[in-house]
């Protein structure tokens, strides 16, 4: 087997190794539960090993390597080799280039795990051939990446596309969230599954009337899930929270559209992912918001793979020294 490079793509709760050959093709990958540590230095030595393991495997070793990428759901800033806003992991503030250096002392390239995403997808998926997109991704939470003239924008302290942070409705948003401590951004508590959910069970709380979002989440949290289940049958409080939803995420892309000059977007994530209709609500909004300005909105196509195909495809960027 060929093997050119590594993509790694590091969540919260999975770990995705991914092996490619010189046109970034998969030829192997590996799907593990991720060894959560407040120690990098033990986080990097179990992620090294099951790398090894993984190409020894598939007839190759760490050395054969040409390089690395790693994704990380965090802000990666590639000047301090600090990892920060990356709850899941929760390291302290130091320098991991020398932490990964102990274990494999070639090219390695780290990067936000949306950014690898969208490099990914301009690789390999629905951006593929665009020299201007952004792509966002609305799962638990929300995240954001510019390619911005054939290459990624990351922006003065490397947080560039963090767009969960948006304000929406200044004295409400200011008033429930604290900006500098909250895990979750106004716009990110607006859109995203973990505030769909949470708007929903809102609204039983306050209100009495019947929803059947209450009936399929039984006597457990209330979910996106729930939602876009009750949504499907015409309940009105889902139909509701969800078109609101719909509305601000339409709101903020055109908005981003107008100030960048984008004509592409590419949405992924678990909620878009899960629901075949979340592509097509946004694109109708949007198109009524820009009739004079006609902006692609496309579902992402990789899926879980979109990650460690983007960190691969940004060491064969590096390797051609863009």
């Amino acid at each position: 087997m060929n093997i050119h490079s590594a993509g790694i793509d590091v969540g919260g709760t999975k770990t995705l190794l991914c092996l490619v050959d010189e046109e970034g093709n998969i030829l192997a990958q590996h799907k593990l539960e991720t060894q959560l540590t407040r120690d990098p230095r033990l986080f990097f030595a179990w992620l090294f090993d099951e790398l090894g393991q993984f190409c020894a495997a598939n007839g190759g070793g760490l050395a054969s390597l040409s390089g690395i990428g790693i994704g990380f759901p965090g802000v990666m800033n590639e000047s301090t080799g600090i990892l920060s806003s990356a709850p899941a992991l929760n390291w302290p503030a130091i320098d991991i280039r020398p932490v990964i250096a102990a274990h494999y002392p070639g090219i390695i390239v780290l990067d936000n795990d949306v950014n690898m995403a969208a490099l990914g997808e301009h690789a390999a998926g629905a951006a593929a051939g665009s020299e201007d997109f952004m792509m966002i991704t609305v799962g638990t939470g929300i995240g954001g990446a510019m390619f911005l003239n054939g290459q990624l924008y990351r922006g003065a302290g490397f947080s560039a596309g963090e767009i969960g942070y948006l304000i929406l409705e200044p004295e409400a948003d200011l008033a429930s969230a604290d900006s500098e401590n909250s895990e979750f951004g106004p716009f990110e508590m607006a859109v995203s599954g973990t505030g769909i959910g949470q708007k929903a069970a809102d609204y039983l709380l306050e209100d009495s009337r019947f929803s059947l979002i209450r009936q399929i989440a039984g006597s457990g949290p209330v979910r996106a899930e729930h939602v876009f289940a009750a949504a499907a049958q015409e309940d009105a409080a889902a139909v509701q929270i969800l078109n609101k939803s719909y509305d601000q995420m339409a709101v903020v892309i055109k908005n981003i559209t107008i100030t960048l000059d984008l004509h592409l977007i590419i949405l992924g994530g678990g909620v878009v992912e899960k629901n075949a209709g979340y592509v097509q609500e946004i694109a109708g909004r949007v198109s009524r918001y820009t009739p004079h300005q006609p902006v692609i909105i496309r579902q992402a196509v990789l899926g879980n793979q979109a990650g460690a195909i983007g960190a691969a495809a940004a060491v064969r960027s590096r390797l051609a020294g863009k």
